[in-house]
């Protein structure tokens, strides 16, 4: 066997162990009602990301629409964006149900069960991605260029990146 085989393999077997120390551990659990954490089964969440996605999506939508001044002409584009950005937003909470029941039933499965459960979510969330991410294209597609300046400035900020 190549050395970087054996390397990797043994990184990734290290990397299993820790993993599986870290979970075995009952003073490291991580679920949505650990003490010291705030943290929805989707990772730690901070600011208005523990807000209702819904409520949020609106709250970022009104300041979206009010910020790119858009025209009569835009308004078809705008509203077929919004709408898709609301059915987002209702699939995260759909999303985060199915993490919540899965905390009480994921523990009674065995470990490859888990990772398929797992593999699935993931699976769902990327093709919601990649929806949302056609409906921003389209969308943006419809501004103009100071209008897609704003709209790149604002959706960094909601991502929590300063740009």
């Amino acid at each position: 066997m190549k050395l970087h085989t054996k390397l990797t393999l043994g990184l990734v077997s290290s990397l299993f162990a820790v993993s599986l120390a870290t979970a075995a551990n009952s003073g490291a659990k991580m679920g949505p009602y650990h003490a010291g954490m705030d943290c929805n089964g989707m990772g730690i969440m901070s600011g208005d990301m523990k807000m209702d996605p819904v409520a949020r999506a609106q709250q970022h939508l009104i300041e979206l629409n009010a910020k790119l001044n858009l025209t009569a002409d835009q308004q078809p584009a705008w509203k077929t964006f919004s709408e898709r950005v609301n059915d987002q937003a209702k699939n995260m909470v759909a999303i985060r149900d199915q993490m919540e029941d899965n905390d009480q039933s994921l523990p009674k499965k065995t470990a490859p069960e888990r990772m398929a459960k797992m593999a699935d979510f993931m699976k769902d969330r990327a093709q919601n991605m990649a929806r949302m991410a056609d409906a921003v294209k389209t969308f943006y597609a419809t501004l103009t260029a100071e209008q897609q300046a704003t709209f790149d400035k604002i959706q960094m900020s909601q991502m929590g990146r300063k740009q």
